[in-house]
């Protein structure tokens, strides 16, 4: 749990057998929880929904104690990336207030889903650093494995209903957030929210040398703007599909 310095040999790697191995299985999973979820009533989805809430946030707990104990940057244990926000937003989700409720569940079903997904494929803050049996890679699965179930079953039992007009709770949410992250990344020097630097992606790292605010606008815009437009459109179409198909049985019924 506290050694870090592992050889290549040893480090998981991206798309090695064992993070297809991973794949398979956070899919997999998944899969069968939504499949056992199908017939929760309302009282069990909200118990599975707190659930969820406390033991990600004692997870993150955890490893701010951990990190902390080893005298890691904040880097490593502020949680303001965007996959941290899930943490926030599964508390706002139960929230009695209609708007912070609203607020919460958009994120977590037009944001963390495709951010855990997103992860899952390419998990370069975990397996690219240590072996697949590491305690960090397998809380960072487990906790991208907790966002896609919270959003897909907050979707599935329908207690959000993804509307265009929502982008302003998310862009509100995530920008705020974002707000802070840069605040905190011109104090620390980290890299919260990835508006310091481009954490190694080299299509982004001309752009870095080019002009520093060119590159945080396209980073908050990805984030903030284009992935939510992405994930309704792709929301959208497959409503448009499941729609039509049933008009088809029907009329093949009258």
């Amino acid at each position: 749990m506290f050694y870090d310095n592992f050889t290549e040999d040893q480090i998981c790697g991206i798309f090695s057998l064992w993070h297809f191995v991973a794949i398979f299985v956070f899919f997999a999973a998944a899969i069968i929880a939504i499949y056992f979820s199908r017939k929760l009533n309302e009282k069990q989805t909200k118990i599975i929904m707190w659930t969820i809430a406390i033991l990600v946030t004692a997870m993150e707990i955890i490893k701010i104690a951990i990190r902390l104990y080893k005298h890691e940057g904040g880097d490593a244990w502020i949680p303001l990336y965007y996959c941290s926000l899930f943490i926030y937003a599964i508390w706002l989700s139960i929230c009695k207030n209609k708007y912070l409720k609203r607020t919460g569940q958009c994120f977590m079903v037009l944001g963390g889903i495709a951010a855990s997904i997103c992860f899952v494929i390419y998990p370069s803050t975990s397996l690219m650093l240590y072996p697949i049996w590491h305690p960090a890679s397998l809380h960072s699965l487990f906790y991208h494995w907790l966002m896609l179930y919270a959003g897909l079953l907050t979707l599935i039992k329908g207690l959000y209903r993804p509307q265009l007009k929502d982008f302003v709770y998310y862009v509100i949410f995530t920008t705020f957030f974002t707000i802070i992250a840069v605040i905190v990344n011109s104090y620390l020097g980290t890299n919260l929210m990835f508006m310091g630097n481009p954490f190694g992606l080299a299509f982004l790292d001309a752009i870095f040398e080019f002009s520093k605010p060119l590159y945080m606008l396209l980073v908050y815009l990805a984030q903030c703007v284009v992935l939510y437009f992405a994930t309704y459109g792709v929301y959208a179409l497959i409503k448009f599909l499941i729609d039509r198909r049933r008009m088809k049985k029907l009329e093949r019924l009258i």
